[in-house]
């Protein structure tokens, strides 16, 4: 059996679809049958339902979309008697113990169909849930048994699938994968879940003017680093690269409309950049700033999509000076072709009041000596770098240019 600590494993299981052999594919997200923008969610889902044949319906959302407004309270008067139950305990990373309880739910109910309305952890809540039903777990033993490093032989063809709406622009929507909180170990597993995408994601605007403003740019800026980590990927992908420049030039836009308070016009820029970037995160493989958010956010106790925006920033100054013209690309792509890409980054971050180092997310920098053999371990933050991340010395280096 294959140790969690193997980083050659865990690049092989978590990203299987980067290890097919020569040329360029693009991999679309498993499971995703159709995307709906700029749609009406209380028209969109009913009729999704029916189109699949799905007859009871279980809401799961954020507690403040369930709780402070009245967005959960419509879409269920729209799903009407299809809707068997509904829940916002969901949690922070999505708990083990909130996943447990959820599963019980979801089987107690007999739903067909689970609805996930909010953002990351929410959409990460309902692959966990699909999984858990489709695996029949009970126990916290059961769910760490679907680890990754453990190679389970998953069902592959899912008993409970789900349709996802998301809140927030940090494309979690597009991954069949995540890590939930092992609540007794305080540590987080990596699971992947077949099929796991939504077979149907739903952009609405209306749902996502009720997300906080800065939860909402933090998480676009996450979106943006995505897509400008397909475009520098060390594996390029021709319609890659043309999507996703595509997706920069509208985070690029969005970004500060949002940042100014323009909602109405920068959610559908955004969705349709999340859109447009999501489709190709399991084609082509990601450079430090995507994977050290894993590592860095939960040794901090940092928010991710806080955390990205420094990692971003550390990884556009790792790439000053480095030659590949597809920086250029990128740079022109957010509206200031021949300007550095760290300045250009700097810059958007600041316009929007947020964070460009370790010590404005609140960790002393005198701590990062700690977190670099956390990094060094990790499977991917040295794997696939446009300019090579190799030592203990490369990662000090770029945590030092903006420990502040």
């Amino acid at each position: 059996m294959s140790s969690a600590s193997d980083p050659e494993t865990a690049r092989r299981l978590y990203f299987p679809e980067l290890e097919t052999g020569q040329g360029q594919t693009l991999h679309l997200p498993a499971g995703a049958a159709e995307i709906k923008l700029n749609a009406d969610a209380r028209r969109v889902v009913p009729q999704l339902l029916e189109d699949y044949g799905y007859e009871r319906a279980f809401i799961f959302s954020s507690r403040t979309l369930n709780q402070k407004t009245d967005v959960i309270d419509r879409l269920a008067a729209a799903l009407g008697p299809r809707l068997v139950g509904r829940s916002d305990r969901v949690g922070e990373h999505a708990p083990v113990k909130n996943v447990l309880s959820a599963i019980q739910e979801v089987e107690g109910s007999d739903a067909d169909v689970m609805v996930t309305v909010g953002g990351g952890s929410v959409m990460d809540f309902g692959k966990f849930v699909q999984l858990g039903v489709t695996e029949g777990v009970r126990t916290h033993d059961d769910l760490r048994a679907l680890r990754i490093d453990q190679e389970p032989k998953l069902n592959q063809r899912p008993t409970l699938r789900q349709i996802a709406i998301p809140t927030t622009f940090s494309l979690s929507e597009w991954t069949a994968a995540g890590t939930p909180v092992d609540d007794e170990t305080g540590k987080k597993i990596i699971l992947r879940i077949p099929d796991g995408v939504g077979r149907a994601i739903v952009y609405d605007p209306s749902i996502v003017a009720h997300t906080p403003r800065h939860l909402a740019l933090v998480t676009a800026v996450r979106g943006l680093d995505h897509a400008v980590n397909s475009v520098l990927s060390t594996r390029p992908n021709d319609l890659c690269i043309d999507l996703c420049l595509q997706a920069i030039r509208q985070f690029a836009a969005g970004i500060p409309l949002l940042a100014r308070g323009d909602v109405e016009t920068a959610i559908p820029l955004l969705q349709r950049a999340s859109f447009l970037a999501g489709m190709c995160q399991l084609s082509v493989p990601h450079g430090f700033s995507h994977f050290m958010v894993h590592v860095f956010a939960p040794w901090a106790h940092v928010g991710h999509s806080e955390t990205a925006c420094v990692m971003m920033l550390a990884q556009a100054r790792w790439l000053r000076g480095h030659g590949d013209p597809r920086i250029e690309q990128v740079t022109a792509a957010m509206g200031r072709p021949g300007d550095p890409l760290d300045v250009i980054v700097r810059d958007l971050l600041e316009v929007c009041d947020l964070p460009t180092t370790v010590r404005e997310l609140g960790v002393d920098p005198q701590r990062l000596d700690d977190v670099v053999p956390l990094a060094l371990a990790h499977p991917y933050v040295t794997y696939h770098n446009l300019r090579p991340i190799r030592t203990a010395e490369d990662i000090s280096t770029i945590l030092a240019s903006v420990a502040g």
